[in-house]
């Protein structure tokens, strides 16, 4: 579950490296003629903060609806609604945060348990994020598949939302995911289970109710 967190800060200095390298390039003219005129060194607080400019403008551009709207994410607590009780799974207590920047998003989380078994279950609004989706885009290609000698990867639907599926039988390892609505991605990690049982977790879920959130 620790992997969005991660892709998620990858894309972002990613972001924030780019935006200030303009920055950068695009004082060059101006620090030139600056000295030019005065013997002084440029000014590193008004770069910053035309770094900071072009790094906002930037992520206001990559978060923006299908439409070109700009999306607030929904409260947490409408996704924690979202996350089911299991008959027979030991549910814990929902956890929950939203962010309004660098990046805008909102998240809901919580994990299943029975035994050994355990399922840990996210739900996060992207507010259609390019940068949050696009690591997840290869398991959404259509027709993506990977075999290997313990497992599988795979894309499908999941109640026609586009999704991906993989298994690893050594470790007993099981993921789904998919794309709702086009901006809420969902999450399933199992551990100690299998695929099928993880798919039923998922069943649970009012995913209609999750695409109509706004």
């Amino acid at each position: 579950m620790r992997t969005f967190g991660i892709y998620c800060l990858i894309g972002v200095f990613a972001v924030a490296g780019a935006a200030c390298g303009g920055a950068k390039e695009e004082a060059k003219p101006a620090e030139q003629a600056a000295q030019q005129a005065t013997p002084q060194a440029g000014d590193p607080a008004k770069e910053m903060a035309q770094g900071m400019e072009q790094f906002a403008n930037a992520m206001q551009q990559i978060q923006k609806g299908p439409n070109g709207e700009a999306l607030e994410p929904v409260d947490f607590k409408a996704l924690q609604a979202i996350l089911p009780d299991v008959p027979g799974w030991e549910k814990e207590k929902p956890q929950g945060e939203s962010m309004t920047a660098p990046v805008k998003f909102s998240q809901a989380e919580t994990a299943y348990t029975k035994g050994e078994a355990r399922i840990e279950v996210k739900i996060v609004d992207t507010t259609s994020s390019q940068m949050l989706t696009l690591p997840y885009q290869m398991f959404l290609m259509a027709n993506y598949s990977k075999q290997t000698d313990s497992g599988y990867e795979k894309a499908t639907k999941i109640a026609g939302h586009p999704a991906w599926e993989k298994w690893d039988g050594e470790s007993k390892h099981a993921e789904l995911g998919m794309l709702v609505g086009q901006r809420f991605l969902v999450t399933l990690d199992g551990n100690g289970t299998d695929v099928k049982t993880v798919q039923e977790v998922v069943g649970k879920m009012d995913l209609g109710k999750l695409a109509g959130l706004k």
